[in-house]
């Protein structure tokens, strides 16, 4: 009985007392480096021959890592737009693989 009225008498004030529990809305703050191509847009600028075919990018990070899985693959616009190939090495570390887009050179790994 006296923690269903400590309960209710905590809840009330709560409520009654201005300003005490008023949440601030949550505002999301977007951080974008750079604009990720849509699926759509991505095959738009390779059939206009603006970035290689993400297929000849994973081709070469499968070369460099014979034994890795390619987890998946991103197109990166702006100035210079880049591709992203995320794969699992063998002994279990998760590598980001960035290439020119327009060359489909390697350019680091991070």
């Amino acid at each position: 009985m006296l923690k269903k009225l400590v309960v209710t008498l905590g809840v009330t004030t709560a409520l009654l007392a201005p300003g005490a529990v008023i949440a601030e809305p949550f505002e999301a703050k977007v951080f974008q480096s750079r604009d990720r191509y849509t699926a759509g847009e991505a095959r738009d600028a390779r059939r206009q021959g603006d970035v290689v075919p993400a297929i000849r990018v994973i081709s070469q990070v499968r070369q460099r890592y014979p034994r890795a899985s390619v987890l998946d693959a991103e197109l990166e616009g702006g100035s210079n737009p880049r591709y992203i190939v995320k794969i699992l090495t063998e002994d279990g570390r998760r590598i980001d693989v960035v290439a020119d887009a327009r060359t489909g050179a390697i350019l680091f790994e991070r």
